[in-house]
């Protein structure tokens, strides 16, 4: 089983490669950045989400599980990107959350040719499944959305 944070880390990468997503952060690829669980520095992941800044994007690891595919064994690890958009840009719709996450999946990194949802993140992982998006609360009441993404390990490293 490889180390999700290797998962994290190559995924913030890929994502700062993004120009237009840098773009839609302000312009600062700092804002897209990793949580890594770390004690007792980084120990609670709902004290970060209430604490991201707005634009934001931060990548963390929710949990490893075991699944199948074509019949082998395998390890899937969960990633969330918490996401918050910048201040409302006046558009005739409200489309900040949608075009982020349209980057985030359909973005192409300098150096790459193919969309984020077929890039293989980490060499040890498939492309990411077809993520998926919900709405979340953070502890202030504040909403933001939640960005799923699973990664079928290849082997068992």
């Amino acid at each position: 089983m490889i180390d999700s944070a290797e998962i994290v880390n190559a995924l913030v990468t890929l994502l700062r490669a993004i120009p237009d997503l840098v773009e839609a952060m302000g312009g600062d690829a700092t804002k897209i950045y990793a949580y890594q669980d770390r004690y007792p520095q980084s120990i609670s992941l709902e004290t970060a989400k209430y604490q991201m800044p707005a634009p934001g994007i931060m990548v963390a690891w929710n949990g490893t599980a075991p699944g199948s595919f074509g019949g082998f064994e395998v390890w899937k690890h969960e990633i969330s990107l918490c996401v918050r958009a910048g201040d409302d840009s006046g558009d005739l719709t409200p489309s900040g959350y949608y075009r982020i996450f349209r980057l985030i999946t359909k973005g192409v990194p300098t150096g790459h040719t193919e969309a984020m949802q077929y890039i293989e993140v980490h060499a040890s992982c498939d492309p990411m499944d077809t993520p998926s998006m919900r709405r979340q609360t953070d502890g202030a009441g504040v909403d933001y959305f939640e960005i799923s993404m699973m990664f079928t390990e290849r082997g068992d490293d």
